[in-house]
Order: structure tokens, then C-alpha cells, then sequence
């Protein structure tokens, strides 16, 4: 028997290692206080933050003529949220539930007085109040609070849990409201826009440059913000876990936008309304959006994100997938970023306003090259066969160019000269084309989120599961492998003695064919312990191998 590379090694039987097994797949972990205890003070934080926010144009610390009885009412409001979290009655989900219920109504109160605000004001100079970021504070906070104990983090069966089912329809629902109103209020605002281009500033009814240019950009604004609202809001209305990460990510991206833009000097350049967002309209995404977006993160994000962390590196193919929905996101924005800023350049042609060629096809490049990126790593995401770290590079490098975008779109975007009347102390500019907004700021915090996914992605593409080799020789059907044990032999300890085989003669006769297939081989040990010699042979000749005489 010759020996080659390809043949397992000799040695002591007993020297072999065990054969690999399977790590057992992570069992659903129970939940424990400790997950309930960080949701409990992420929604103290979102309440507190909240009343120190504004919450409309008109009412908010840092508003001057703030309504006093109003103030009372949301610090009411958000002692009973607060309450919510301490006690012995923290754990009854029918408590938490009703003593959230009031901030819930009082944010929805705030969005009915926009509406009748708007629909009285409709067309005129008058500003409504719109929905600040402290209300996108205040919706997460309660929704987060008044939900149950958190169970079954890990599982796969999440909605089939009763009370997490009808937080999930109400996610449905909110996902419903937020498309049906930004449908409305684009319409709504269009129609205003369109009767105000016909008639004239001055009650007159002609037609000319002008009332093509206000009908113009408010077709364009309207549409994109009204695009960006659907794609994303329709997340909403699946129960995947994609669309709950995607989700997530983008609420608490937005919660984050709004702050930011609030506190920093420079938020009201970044939004003509200082972070306060107005209804679907010209004025780029509504409230519609935020309001819908934070609420469906509070709803998501305590179980999903959880859940999603602790699961196995073989089940978390969601975070691409989600990934690939926040792509697509970017890529509808950017592109529609790029249509506002044609139709600009348009509009100050016809109307022969001041403009620059150059800045305008930079951030038309800065637009259009952070969409085509972010389509590009949309359809390399979905080959799970590619390589891991360039795609993470290149998620890096994508949240930088919408960082960019932010940046250049306020240095290179056209203004007026200074006005000598004093600005309003809450909102205004002086830009005369206002598309970078707090949307822009949200995708920002988006495009970071999925370079996080596309790390994650990566590491589980690098950590496959291991598998359990398969076996060989059950039942001593068929031959064994060499070297592998049979069952019933005797398996020798690792310091067993080792037969030493003599050289034989030359001249022998060339070694016949092997032993025939049929029974697997054995081998065959002395019973004594030490170790056997056999009888020394003329040196340099070659080995002989014998065979039994009743061989073929």
C-alpha cells in the first residue's frame, strides 16, 4: 500500500480529534428588566426633551408670546407620561396605555389647529403654526411608554403576539394618515397656488411668465416632497423586519434632524421654519412625514432593534434589506433634489432674476452623484456574494457626500441682499432658493444608519454558521475512511505502542492488486503492550508488502 498526499496520516487512533459540531442556533432570550429599563429612559429623555422644544410656530420655549394655560397643560401632561414609568403599576400595560393617552391627544391637538389654520389662511401671507420638533419628541416618548413589557426579543414570531399585533395596526394606521394627508395638502396647496397664479397678486386675471413660474414650482416642490413622504410612509404598512429597521432608523433620524436644526445657528439657513415643519407643500416634507415617522419608531424600535442586535449573524439579513430601502430613499431625493434646482434655474431664466450657472450645476453634481451612488450600492447590496468591505467603504463615503450636500447646498444657494426690516425671531432668511431643508439633515442621519447595517452585513458574510460534517460508515455498510475508528473496536490510548515494519529483500515480486471491495478493513494489534520488532532486512533495499494468499 503506497502512501501519497492525498491519503490521511498514520498515528495513534486515539490521537484523533473530535469531529467538528454545529453550534445550536441562539434560543429566543426571555425578556429581562434591563431591556425594559433602557426603553423606559430613552422615553423619560423623549419627554423631557420635548417640553423644552417648540412645538408650533407660536408656542415653545424660545418663542416669545408663548400661551401660558398652554404651558401648564403639556408639563400636566407630561408628569402623567413620566408616571407612567415608576411604581408598582409600571408593568400593567392597561396603566401605561391610559396615562399616555393624554399627551397623545394634545400632540394630535396641535395638528388639528395646524389644519384649521391652514384652510382659513389658505392662500394669504398668514403662516400657520405647523409641528415643531418638540411634538416629534412628544409622539415617540408617549407611543414608547405606553407600550407593554417587551417579550420575545429574538423570535421570529412577533406578530403573533396580541398586544405587539395591535401596536402593529396602529403603526397601519399611522401609515395610512401620514400618505392621506400629504396627498391632501398637496393638493390642496396646489389648488391655492394655481388659483393664486390665475387671478394675480393684484385680483387681475391674466397670464403671463409669473403665473407660469408659481404654478411650475409648486407642481415640482409639491411632487418630490409628496414622493418622499409615500416611499418612506409605506414602510409603515408592512410587517416585515426590513421595513421595521428602515423604519426605525429614519424616526430616530428624524428626531435627531429636528433638534439639530433647532439648537444650531445656522438651522434657520438649513429650513426657512427653523425645524418646524409645515403641512406637504412647497415648503418641501411636511409634518405628515415627521410626525408619522417618529411615531412609527416608537412603536418598532423597542422590539425590532433589540431583537434584530440579538439575534444570530445568520438571521440578520433584514439589515440589508433595510439598507436597500434607506438607499432607495436617498436616490429618490437626490434625484428630485436635482428637478428643483433645473426648475429654479427655469424660473430665474423666464423672470430674468439674478443667477449662477456654476453654483447651480454644483449642487445639481452634488445631487446627482449621491444618487447614483446610493442606486449603485442598492443593487450591490442585493448580491450577497460580493465583498463586504468595499461596500462598507463606500456607505462611509455616501453619509459623507449627504453631509456635503447639506453643507455646500447653503454656501452655493442664491440670497437676497439684507433687509433692513428686523427678521422674525423664530423663522426666515434670506435664501432665495430654499431646497436644502431638515429632510436633507434626516437623510444625513439615514445614510450613517445604513453604514452601520452595511458593517453588520459584513460581519455576518465573513462569520458563516458552521455546519456538521457529515458521517461516514453507519452501520459498516460501505468503506470507511482511512484511518477512522469502526464500532466495537478497541480504541487505543494517544501513548499506544507503534508496530515497527522491517525492509525487506530485493528482487521481490511487484505488489498485486489491492484487497477487494466488500468488508471494511481492519487492524489488527498484538495483545501485549510493548512494542513489537520484526527481523531486520538487508538495508537499502526496497519495502515489501505482504498480502493475504487468499487475495485476488
Amino acid at each position: 500500500m503506497s502512501q501519497n498526499s492525498d491519503d490521511t496520516p498514520t498515528g495513534p487512533i486515539g490521537a484523533r480529534a473530535a469531529p467538528t459540531q454545529q453550534l445550536p442556533a441562539r434560543a429566543p432570550t426571555a425578556p429581562t428588566p434591563r431591556w425594559n429599563g433602557v426603553r423606559d429612559l430613552v422615553t423619560a429623555a423623549l419627554i423631557v426633551a420635548a417640553a423644552l422644544l417648540p412645538w408650533n410656530l407660536y408656542f415653545g420655549i424660545g418663542i416669545p408670546g408663548s400661551n401660558t394655560a398652554l404651558f401648564a397643560l403639556l408639563i400636566a401632561v407630561s408628569v402623567l407620561a413620566l408616571g407612567a414609568l415608576v411604581g408598582p403599576w409600571k408593568s400593567s400595560s392597561r396603566v401605561r396605555l391610559v396615562l399616555n393617552a393624554p399627551y397623545v391627544l394634545l400632540v394630535l391637538a396641535f395638528v388639528a389647529f395646524d389644519v384649521f389654520e391652514t384652510i382659513r389662511s389658505g392662500g394669504t401671507v398668514h403662516v400657520p403654526g405647523g409641528v415643531g420638533p418638540g411634538a416629534w419628541l412628544g409622539i415617540a416618548g408617549a407611543l414608547s411608554g405606553a407600550q407593554p413589557a417587551i417579550t420575545g426579543l429574538g423570535t421570529e414570531h412577533e406578530a403573533d403576539d396580541r398586544s405587539f399585533s395591535r401596536w402593529l395596526r396602529a403603526a397601519q394606521i399611522t401609515g395610512y394618515a401620514s400618505i392621506i394627508g400629504a396627498a391632501l395638502s398637496f393638493g390642496f396647496n396646489l389648488a391655492w397656488r394655481i388659483t393664486f397664479a390665475i387671478r394675480g397678486s393684484n385680483g387681475s386675471s391674466g397670464f403671463g411668465k409669473e403665473n407660469v413660474a408659481v404654478i411650475l414650482t409648486a407642481v415640482v416642490y409639491g411632487a418630490v416632497a409628496f414622493v418622499a413622504v409615500f416611499v418612506a410612509s409605506r414602510w409603515l404598512l408592512r410587517g416585515t423586519k426590513a421595513g421595521r429597521l428602515a423604519t426605525s432608523a429614519l424616526g430616530l433620524s428624524t428626531l435627531a434632524a429636528g433638534v439639530i436644526v433647532w439648537l444650531l445657528p445656522v438651522g434657520r439657513e438649513i429650513d426657512a421654519f427653523h425645524g418646524i415643519a409645515q403641512n406637504t407643500s412647497t415648503a418641501g416634507v411636511g409634518y405628515e412625514g415627521y410626525l408619522a415617522w417618529a411615531a412609527g419608531a416608537a412603536i418598532f424600535a423597542p422590539r425590532t432593534l433589540f431583537g434584530a442586535w440579538s439575534a444570530p449573524p445568520s438571521d440578520r439579513s433584514a439589515w440589508g434589506e433595510a439598507a436597500r430601502k434607506g438607499l432607495a430613499l436617498i436616490a429618490i431625493w437626490c434625484f428630485g433634489s436635482v428637478l428643483m434646482r433645473i426648475t429654479d434655474l427655469v424660473v430665474a431664466v423666464l423672470l430674468n432674476y439674478p443667477y449662477s450657472r456654476y453654483d447651480t450645476v454644483t449642487l445639481a453634481v452634488f445631487d446627482g452623484a449621491t444618487g447614483v451612488l446610493a442606486i449603485w450600492l442598492r443593487r450591490t447590496l442585493a448580491n450577497t456574494s460580493g465583498s463586504a468591505r468595499p461596500i462598507a467603504s463606500l456607505c462611509g463615503a455616501l453619509a459623507t457626500l449627504t453631509i456635503a450636500r447639506v453643507i455646500v447646498g447653503i454656501m452655493l444657494a442664491p440670497r437676497f441682499e439684507a433687509s433692513s426690516v428686523p427678521p422674525n425671531p423664530v423663522y426666515g432668511n434670506n435664501l432665495a432658493q430654499q431646497i436644502t431643508s431638515t429632510f436633507d439633515v434626516v437623510l444625513c442621519g439615514l445614510a450613517l444608519g445604513i453604514f452601520v447595517a452595511a458593517v453588520i452585513v459584513g460581519r455576518r458574510r465573513r462569520r458563516p454558521a458552521r455546519r456538521r460534517p457529515a458521517a461516514h460508515g453507519r452501520g459498516g455498510t460501505g468503506p470507511a475512511r482511512a484511518g477512522q475508528a469502526q464500532p466495537g473496536a478497541r480504541v487505543a490510548p494517544a501513548a499506544a505502542p507503534t508496530t515497527n515494519f522491517a525492509v525487506a529483500a530485493g528482487g521481490e515480486a511487484p505488489t498485486t492488486v489491492l484487497s477487494a471491495p466488500g468488508a471494511s478493513p481492519r487492524i489488527f494489534r498484538a495483545g501485549e503492550s510493548a512494542t513489537r520488532q520484526m527481523p531486520a532486512q538487508t538495508p537499502g533495499a526496497a519495502p515489501k508488502i505482504y498480502r493475504r494468499p487468499d487475495g485476488p
